[in-house]
């Protein structure tokens, strides 16, 4: 059987193993991600050649899209699983070493370009591979829970840098009748989490409710990108 969510569960690592093995993720795209691909000129701002953070990566085609621009792209992953499938579904060589310093694996392909850690995100800190030029966060924040939103925002800010470009996917929908995840993330929930310290630009809100989400109980859902800056 896979994972039963309902609203206000906690989701553990093998909660998220489970879901990969079983094949029941229903986040994952088999296409480079829509509002990406309408912004990326927001979060590459015309530089080249930077560094692009993408946390609770899974296994995201959006990552050799960015690598195959020119980009330096590192993703940070819990479950292997999602990593292998990455690198073989993508036919990009690799290799693995230990990686001490979080507590699990790099995976990296023989360019070094794509660089993913396996590990719990909450082991990875700059001082890893330095700050980020840009990040790309779809799935990521809205996968936390709760009680763990402040401690990931608070990581995520110390690994901008000041120029860097955070393009922010998250989801609006009746959170009393479903509980996730994707979570449900208010707008007044991103403001008290970001607003003290940085800008936020709504680029999109769109309505993006499908038949997989009237499964889910939904009678409406609305995706929404912010881009996220330092002040």
């Amino acid at each position: 059987m896979s994972a039963v969510v309902t609203p206000h569960t906690v989701m553990t690592s093998k909660d998220w193993e489970k879901i990969w093995k079983e094949e029941t993720n229903t986040w994952h795209q088999n296409a480079t991600h829509m509002l990406l691909q309408k912004h990326v000129d927001k979060l590459l701002a015309a530089r080249q050649n930077i560094k692009v953070f993408v946390p609770l990566c899974g296994k995201t085609v959006d990552i050799k899209w960015l690598s195959d621009m020119g980009h330096t792209v590192t993703g940070v992953e819990l479950v292997e699983q999602a990593i292998t499938e990455f690198f073989e579904e993508q036919q990009v060589e690799y290799t693995t070493e230990l990686a001490e310093s979080v507590n699990g694996r790099l995976f990296k392909s023989i360019d070094g370009k794509i660089r993913l850690y396996q590990c719990d995100l909450f082991n990875y800190s700059s001082t890893i591979e330095g700050q980020f030029d840009a990040i790309w966060d779809r799935g990521s924040l809205c996968a936390m829970n709760v009680e763990d939103l402040r401690r990931y925002v608070d990581l995520m800010v110390s690994m901008m840098h000041q120029d860097c470009r955070y393009l922010l996917a998250t989801y609006d929908y009746d959170g009393s009748r479903y509980g996730g995840p994707p979570h449900n993330t208010p707008d007044d929930q991103i403001t008290a989490l970001f607003g003290e310290r940085c800008d936020i630009q709504r680029l999109e809100y769109e309505d993006i409710c499908s038949e997989k989400h009237k499964k889910w109980g939904l009678e409406a859902i609305y995706e929404k990108l912010d881009l996220i800056t330092l002040k």
